[in-house]
């Protein structure tokens, strides 16, 4: 939810009193002048106009500028807040509530900006109804209830019409949310998209075109909802104005002078009344935005025992151990939610290490504990040889990973530099990417690649991160026969030498005897532990 402070909103009144005194001072010299009376007229009162104008304008001139500066520092520091706390939740959250709440959270936001506008325009326009409806009474205390009365029976009319709108833009933004699922269906599912004719085919006409023509349908409805009451208020202050003209000087309740100045009254009161009849569209919208954002802060809420502290960072490691480690996947059906565990697994410090399992078997489960992404629901991580660390807290200290869907990002946001940086150009050379990129500039690397390269420079990035424990996520199985060959019986050896332990998942069986050890998943739960044996006993354990 969007707080403004209270020093904030004193300084939004401070700026409207004055302004609205100058404003219905310039209508109240109008209106005498209009009566013509002389007596007001005589002396300065021409300069006296003049410099009201004046200063009306350079105080609005003034306070624009404050205005804006707020506005902007209002939108782009909750902004900053939302990414961070998106970025502090866990993993399995955004998992259960979808990346589509991250866009429409953010359109949501934007909605604000016009927020600071919206209440000074509203403080304005009720101070300056207020003062001049003071002004009608005392000159006929009769004929301004008559008048306020009937400003009253427009309002309530509007009013009426708008209650029934908040569920109707709660609606379109339900709609929205949709859209945006499909938007993300499309681009990271394009291929799927672009061979199958009839799943291109449902996409459109089952779910993008029933969508975007219902929230079209809603959207002009809404608006033209909006639009019809902007029309009942400006027609209702011309009735209001022919009671004036017509009907209270017929009752004498009025006199000719006294018309002349409730018609200018009103005249000029017709534009703060638009004003907050208008306004009431934003409010509207706001009232829902803050709802959305409200839902959002409540389920991507970020407990302390789930945020991660700098302090104590770890830098080395002897011995990894899950004791009776668990997890269940949140769900509200708990017959269907898979659980794996309890895991019991020690990992020494150098060891390579193969998990193995076919689909549904716990693997990317098991990496997203071992890598901190998910936090145990039961047992501990101990990390012995430093401080022991429960519910893997501070375990991302000591992993680097490639994740099978593994992402290069538009820019750096490491800590090192490729530029004029040696192990960085000895790794390309390793990789076998020196061909493809023949200079050691950032941009370079921000690119299009294969899949088989994207991994390679993935993995060339794990390197220059110098963190004990690499994990790979079957990276291997995007590489082509020469290079996989050379991870496993070139690559991954050398790697150990050089003192690294490794953790990767894999299915390729020929290369098992490279490994140090076999851990094998099934139904949730390591089934084999093998150690290093012959490359036909491998094969012939982890699969019987």
């Amino acid at each position: 939810m969007l707080k403004i402070k209270k020093r904030e909103i004193l300084y939004l009144l401070l700026y409207a009193v004055p302004n609205t005194l100058l404003t219905f001072s310039i209508v109240y010299i109008i209106n005498n002048a209009m009566a013509g009376n002389e007596a007001f007229l005589q002396g300065y009162m021409g300069i006296v106009f003049t410099a009201i104008l004046v200063y009306t304008y350079l105080l609005n001139i003034i306070f624009q500028k404050k205005l804006n500066q707020f506005s902007f520092k209002l939108l782009y520091e909750n902004e900053k807040k939302i990414f961070k706390q998106i970025l502090s939740v866990p993993l399995v959250k955004l998992e259960q509530y979808g990346s589509q709440r991250f866009y429409t959270v953010v359109e949501d936001l934007r909605t604000f900006s016009l927020l600071p506008y919206t209440v000074t325009h509203t403080i304005n326009s009720v101070l300056m109804l207020i003062l001049c409806l003071i002004y009608m009474f005392t000159l006929s205390l009769v004929s301004a209830l008559i008048v306020v009365s009937l400003i009253v029976l427009v309002a309530v009319c509007y009013f009426m019409v708008m209650n029934t709108m908040s569920k109707k833009v709660n609606q379109l933004r339900e709609y929205n949310d949709g859209y945006y699922k499909s938007v993300d269906d499309v681009i990271r599912g394009f291929k799927e998209l672009k061979i199958n004719f009839f799943r291109r085919e449902n996409l459109m006409n089952k779910f993008i075109i029933p969508n975007r023509d219902q929230a079209m349908d809603l959207d002009f409805n809404i608006n033209y909802v909006f639009l019809s009451i902007n029309l009942i208020s400006q027609y209702g202050l011309y009735f209001v104005v022919s009671v004036i003209l017509f009907v209270l000087p017929a009752f004498d309740l009025l006199t000719k002078e006294d018309v002349i100045a409730y018609v200018v009254i009103i005249l000029f009161i017709s534009g703060p009344i638009n004003n907050i009849i208008n306004l009431q569209q934003l409010y509207t919208r706001f009232f829902v935005a803050n709802n959305r954002i409200s839902n959002f802060i409540k389920d991507f809420e970020v407990t302390e025992e789930e945020t991660v502290s700098p302090e104590n960072t770890l830098h080395d490691f002897d011995s990894l151990q899950f004791s009776n480690i668990g997890f269940t996947y949140p769900s509200k059906e708990e017959d269907t939610a898979f659980t794996l565990g309890p895991i019991n697994l020690n990992v020494q410090k150098g060891e390579t290490i193969f998990i193995v399992g076919g689909n549904g078997s716990g693997k990317s489960t098991f990496i997203n504990l071992l890598t901190g992404l998910y936090k145990p629901t039961q047992g501990e991580i101990i990390i012995e040889g430093q401080n022991q660390h429960k519910n893997g807290e501070n375990i991302q200290d000591l992993i680097a990973a490639v994740f099978t869907d593994n992402h290069l990002f538009s820019k750096n946001y490491d800590n090192y530099v490729l530029e004029n940086n040696e192990t960085y150009s000895k790794l390309l050379e390793t990789m076998e990417m020196d061909k493809i990129i023949t200079d050691d500039k950032d941009a370079s690397v921000r690119r299009k690649f294969s899949k088989g390269q994207s991994k390679r420079m993935s993995l060339i990035f794990n390197l220059l991160e110098q963190k004990p424990i690499m994990v790979l996520d079957e990276w291997a199985a995007d590489q082509d026969p020469h290079f996989r060959k050379y991870f496993y019986e070139i690559l991954l050896p050398k790697f150990k030498e050089e003192g690294k332990t490794i953790i990767a998942v894999t299915h390729d069986d020929a290369y098992f005897h490279m490994a140090d050890r076999i851990v094998k998943f099934d139904y949730g739960n390591i089934v084999k532990d093998i150690h290093t044996a012959t490359k036909e006993e491998l094969t012939e354990n982890i699969w019987a």
